[in-house]
Order: C-alpha cells, then sequence, then structure tokens
C-alpha cells in the first residue's frame, strides 16, 4: 500500500473515530507509523535537522485541536499533538512542512513571544503575527496555512517580508481594530471543525505556566547531539547565538530573588489603621528580606577555593539586594547549615565523608517550609534520578561545575554551568559615586 493510499484509509478512520468520541490503539500505531514515514523522510538530505528534532518529540492525539498540530514544552520535553482528521488531509510533502512550522515556532521562542505579544494586540493578530514571521522560511505548506500573501488579502494591508513578529502583529492589529465587527458563532458546524482555524491555532499554548529560562533548558536538552549543519540559514545563527550568549548562573540568581515577607516595620508614610484620626502615630508596612538558599556539593566535586568563590559571588548578589544567605552544604547527607551576612563568615568547606545525593537538601528545605526561596544548587550533578519530596522547580537553579549533565528525570530545571562574573575596573569617581549610593541606600534603611 503506497503512503497515499495508507493516509486516505486512515482518514476514513479518524472520521468514525471522531464521531464515536472513542480511542482504539491500532489506530494510534497505524497513525503513528504513518507519521514516523514523514520523519524519515524528512531525515534525508537537506531536511535532516528538522528529522533530527521531530525523533525527540513526543507524540499524541487530540481532536479537539482546530489546526493539524500544536507542540507544548511539558514535563523536560515537547509534546506533540496531532488532530487526525485535520493533519490526514495533507499530503506527505504538506506533512513536513508542517513539521517545519512547529519546529520554527519552538527556535524563535513563540511560547514565550505570545504571552508578551497578547499585553499590547489581539489574539488574532498575534496568532496569525507568529505564523506570517516563519511561514516565509517554508515551501510546500497547506492551502490553509497563514502566508503572507493571505495576510494582505485578509487583513488589506501590504507587508513587508522578513520581519520582526511585532512588526507583523502591530501592522495586522491595526486593521482588525478598524475591522466591522462581525457575529461569531457560539458553536462551529462539523464542516468548520474539519477545516484549520488560524485564530485558536495557538490555543494549546494558553494553559503553559513555565518560565523562560525553563523553556530554553528544555530546547537546549532537545538540540543536543543533533547536528545543524543542515539546519536553514535563520537557525542556524540561532544555535550559533545560543552558544555565544548564555545567561549565566548569576542573571538567573538577580531575577529569581523575591521578597520575602518578616513581620512589619513602622513608617510615616502609611497612617495607624486603628486610630487613623491621630497623625503622630505612625503606621505599618510589611517587611520584605529576600533569603537566598545556596546548596553546595562538598562530596569532591568542588574544591575550597571554587567553595569559597561561588560564596564570594553570592554575596555580592545578595548585598546588592540586602538578602540573606542560608548556605547547606552536603553529599550524600546534610552535613553543616548556617546563615551569613558578610564574606568573613564564610566558614572553610567541611571535609567531606559521602557520595552524592540531592534530596536530603530539599527534604530540609520541605520541613522547614522554604520552599518559596531561589534555591542555588552547585554539584558536578551525578546524583540519583529523582527527588524524594516534591519541590518548586520554578525557584531552582543548578550550577554543573563539571562536564556531566544532571542526573535528575524528573526535570525540567534551570541548568547553568559554573562561570564567574568579570569584575568591571571601577574608577575614582566612579568608586566615589557608588559609595555614596551606598550610604544612602544605608541612611534611608535606618529612617
Amino acid at each position: 500500500m503506497s503512503f497515499d493510499e495508507k493516509r486516505e484509509d486512515l482518514y476514513h478512520k479518524a472520521l468514525i473515530l471522531e464521531e464515536k468520541k472513542g480511542e482504539d490503539s491500532s489506530f494510534n500505531k497505524e497513525f503513528f507509523d504513518l507519521v514516523s514515514d514523514v520523519v524519515i523522510y524528512l531525515m534525508k538530505g537537506e531536511n535532516s535537522f528538522f528529522g533530527s528534532f521531530m525523533l525527540k518529540i513526543k507524540r499524541k492525539l487530540s481532536f479537539s485541536l482546530t489546526y493539524p498540530l500544536g507542540t507544548i514544552p511539558f514535563k523536560g520535553e515537547y509534546v506533540m499533538y496531532f488532530n487526525p482528521v485535520l493533519f490526514l488531509q495533507c499530503t506527505k510533502k504538506e506533512m513536513g512542512a508542517l513539521f517545519k512550522h512547529e519546529i520554527y515556532h519552538i527556535m524563535f521562542s513563540h511560547y514565550e513571544r505570545e504571552k508578551e505579544l497578547r499585553n499590547s494586540f489581539s489574539k488574532e493578530a498575534v496568532n496569525v503575527a507568529l505564523d506570517v514571521a516563519i511561514n516565509q522560511f517554508i515551501k510546500d505548506l497547506p492551502m490553509d496555512a497563514m502566508r503572507l500573501d493571505r495576510a494582505e488579502k485578509e487583513y488589506n494591508v501590504e507587508l513587508k517580508e522578513d520581519m520582526p513578529v511585532e512588526y507583523y502583529a502591530k501592522e495586522i492589529d491595526k486593521k482588525i481594530r478598524k475591522r466591522e465587527k462581525k457575529e461569531k458563532k457560539d458553536v462551529r458546524s462539523d464542516e468548520a471543525k474539519r477545516s484549520f482555524d488560524i485564530n485558536t491555532a495557538h490555543d494549546v499554548w494558553e494553559s503553559l505556566d513555565i518560565s523562560s529560562e525553563l523553556s530554553e533548558s528544555i530546547k537546549d536538552k532537545t538540540l543536543n547531539g543533533i547536528e545543524s549543519e543542515q539546519a536553514p540559514e535563520s537557525i542556524k545563527e540561532l544555535i550559533k547565538n545560543r552558544g555565544e550568549a548564555e545567561v549565566p548562573w548569576q542573571s538567573v540568581l538577580k531575577k529569581l530573588i523575591p521578597s520575602i515577607e518578616k513581620g512589619y516595620k513602622k513608617t510615616i508614610t502609611r497612617r495607624d489603621r486603628r486610630q487613623s484620626e491621630r497623625l503622630d502615630l505612625r503606621g505599618r508596612l510589611r517587611d520584605r528580606i529576600p533569603e537566598i538558599i545556596v546548596a553546595i556539593d562538598i562530596s569532591g566535586s568542588i574544591s575550597k577555593d571554587e567553595f569559597r568563590k561561588i560564596l564570594v559571588e553570592v554575596m555580592n548578589i545578595a548585598d546588592t539586594r540586602r538578602a540573606k544567605v542560608k548556605i547547606i552544604e552536603c553529599d550524600n547527607k546534610i552535613r553543616r547549615v548556617y546563615d551569613i551576612k558578610s564574606i568573613n563568615e564564610i566558614k572553610d568547606r567541611y571535609d567531606s565523608l559521602g557520595s552524592t545525593a540531592f534530596s536530603p537538601v530539599f527534604e530540609y528545605i520541605a520541613e522547614n517550609k522554604l520552599f518559596n526561596r531561589p534555591i542555588i544548587y552547585f554539584t558536578d550533578g551525578v546524583g540519583e534520578k529523582s527527588l524524594s519530596v516534591k519541590v518548586n522547580k520554578k525557584n531552582i537553579i543548578w550550577v554543573l561545575t563539571g562536564e556531566d549533565e544532571l542526573s535528575l528525570e524528573d526535570g525540567p530545571y534551570v541548568i547553568k554551568k559554573l562561570s564567574y562574573e568579570k569584575k568591571e575596573k571601577i574608577d575614582g569617581a566612579e568608586g566615589i559615586r557608588m559609595y555614596k549610593e551606598v550610604m544612602q541606600d544605608r541612611n534611608s534603611t535606618c529612617l
């Protein structure tokens, strides 16, 4: 049976399954065997980058999608959902082009950008802009795909080629706002369900609650081992820039530091709640003091010199945020926990006795209800495969000190390599300015 004959046969089976709203394991196997044929087709020649990328993507069915495909990052990997009724209407070349379409969305970080753009432009404008921006690079897309020329006709707008997503969103949004409002049907017809709906094409992304750091971590994990020589130039440039523009752990930590409430402080800017007529009584504001937890693997992966350098860098960051720092030294169990307020209070590294285990640190954090603190864990990465307690992954930065990968398989996590920030030279005038700012800040906290 030829590819097209298999596709036609599966299409009729998909229509029956959709009507019955049931599941059929034999259909699933046949369908994903067909998908594998398309991936193998992509592996050949100039499309091998996309084929290799598809090998690392998990696949599932979803008849509720209004577009043939939808991909999301989930539990440390990408999951691609297929609406078989829509997907099986496409030729093999069109299927391959749709895979490229999804991978372009991933490589250009459209999950994160979609959320940002929705703050300024309508959902419809953003959906169209995201597709127009990448579909210019892709041949053989289905007729229903949103191309530049189609967007120009539908929205009566002139659009330039090869422009940023923001440009397309802005131009299309202007036209949408001027357009007469049309009545929308509450229920889509069966005929509509069997055609592409660009306005809801990216609805599968709406449930995502993932930081940009975690999303980038999944992307790095997926790209690992994939040869980029056969990738299009635009993607080659992205991959090259990723290697050059790695965000250091210091920058991630600075962004992660929250404000932790610690009682109240008196203030003259707010009246006393109970006696608001008394102007002589000071009111109260919540006192927020950031706190950082630094866990360090002392099983031998970090030397004593590195140990001190790490803590000095953390303290420099903590000082700029007026944050407290809690140190946890651990190998296969916690050896020492202490708080430090200055570099002078850093202790020599505890002499290690055991191997590496990550769970003791997180058990301690759970027992002491410290999960809302940012946690930065320095280790060579070689420990257990899963933690013994549930953790808030968004608050954890893993900094790997060697060449090994993180052994934990229950990600995704934010993972960085150990590096030290370069210290900028400060001339006399700059030093005086910084000193004045520090003294001014200290004086203001004493009021």
